[in-house]
């Protein structure tokens, strides 16, 4: 953490200390992973970087690794209330205390519970902790890069098992234990398997659906590395797909390549998603293709940059994101390509390498 940059962003958004709930920005800045529960548990980071923190009795072994200034811990039994209130007046926090919070990950117990202990006044800080996280460090890609070899090493073994038959969900089972097998600490969303029709949401599960001769199967699924994330989509067909669906393939497989090879610094995010979109809106299937061309990428499998019309972010090295672009046509089949890339100081790093070339399940 650049505390210089924390200093600048936390007085241009005019608060003296940050409150953190567990997820990926608490984790980037205590070095502790630890989820979220009935139980309150509060990161606190002040403007000259020093942290302190509130936590359950049971995570204090844990919090021997984290350089906190300041820790309140507490049993079950007695609950957070006085460890908060102590701890808050260790900080030297009053009425006039403004606090920034992470909008998108606080719940409302734990609002209510800083409400009473902790000042009145409460500020998002939601765009400084994605500006203090979005540019990624050699070690952080690393761990991307190693997610990414796990996404490709999965499909890899998976794709000789699999065969027209077996269930969507029998299908992401297999990737999700294929990754297990090579290192992946967990999977870091649920895993999307989808068939024939089915693919035309683009973000369905697997379910107990059969999959037939001649389905396309969208499969989008993700490893993690000490945290950090690879998130990769391939669609594979099972049997001879119809000409149809080889031609929106095609259009797909063709958007894809023009948006990561714009990839460069000094472009902006939108540039990269108009790229894409205008092979597809070119091919007459503009109207299919619903969502954002990609978006960020590292703790958290979906956080900034969001690759999409109207945003003109400047790409730096060090930015990661995927580059996604499909077509779900209703009631017939989806179309996914999704690969993971990183800004390089000379143009673009695609950190998954698995083929964009349709693969055809016998």
């Amino acid at each position: 953490m650049n505390n210089h940059t924390l200093r600048e962003s936390f007085e241009a958004l005019g608060i003296s200390d940050l409150v953190l709930t567990p997820g990926a920005s608490f984790r980037y800045l205590s070095g502790l992973s630890l989820h979220a529960s009935e139980r309150l548990t509060l990161l606190f980071v002040n403007i000259d970087g020093e942290k302190s923190a509130l936590l359950p009795a049971l995570e204090a072994e844990s919090a021997k690794s984290a350089d906190f200034l300041h820790l309140e811990t507490y049993r079950d039994e007695e609950g957070p209330l006085r460890a908060l209130q102590a701890l808050t007046q260790k900080m030297g926090f009053s009425s006039e205390t403004i606090l920034g919070y992470e909008a998108q990950m606080i719940r409302m117990f734990e609002y209510q519970a800083l409400a009473g202990f902790a000042g009145k006044s409460f500020l998002a800080a939601d765009d400084v902790l994605a500006s203090i996280r979005l540019i990624k460090g050699e070690d952080e890609l690393e761990k991307i890069r190693r997610a990414a070899q796990i996404v490709d090493g999965a499909l890899v073994r998976s794709l000789p098992l699999f065969k027209s038959g077996m269930t969507e969900l029998e299908v992401a089972a297999e990737l999700e234990y294929q990754m297990r097998k090579l290192g992946s600490e967990g999977t870091p969303f649920a895993t999307i398997a989808c068939a024939g029709p089915r693919g035309a949401l683009p973000h369905g599960g697997p379910s107990m659906s059969v999959i037939k001769r001649g389905d396309l199967v969208v499969l989008d699924y993700g490893a993690m590395i000490d945290g950090y994330a690879a998130d990769t989509t391939r669609t594979v067909s099972f049997g001879v797909p119809s000409e149809e669906a080889l031609s929106v393939y095609e259009v797909v497989k063709k958007a894809q390549a023009a948006a990561v090879q714009i990839v460069r610094p000094g472009i902006t995010a939108q540039e990269v998603d108009r790229a894409a979109r205008e092979v597809i809106r070119g091919a007459g299937l503009g109207v299919y293709f619903t969502h954002r061309t990609g978006h960020g990428l590292g703790l958290d499998v979906h956080e900034f940059p969001s690759v999409m019309e109207g945003n003109e972010l400047i790409l730096r090295p060090g930015m990661v994101f995927t580059v996604e672009p499909g077509v779900y046509l209703s009631g017939k089949f989806g179309v996914r390509i999704e690969d993971d890339v990183c800004v390089t100081e000379t143009g673009v790093e695609v950190l998954t390498q698995f083929t964009r070339e349709l693969c055809v399940i016998d």
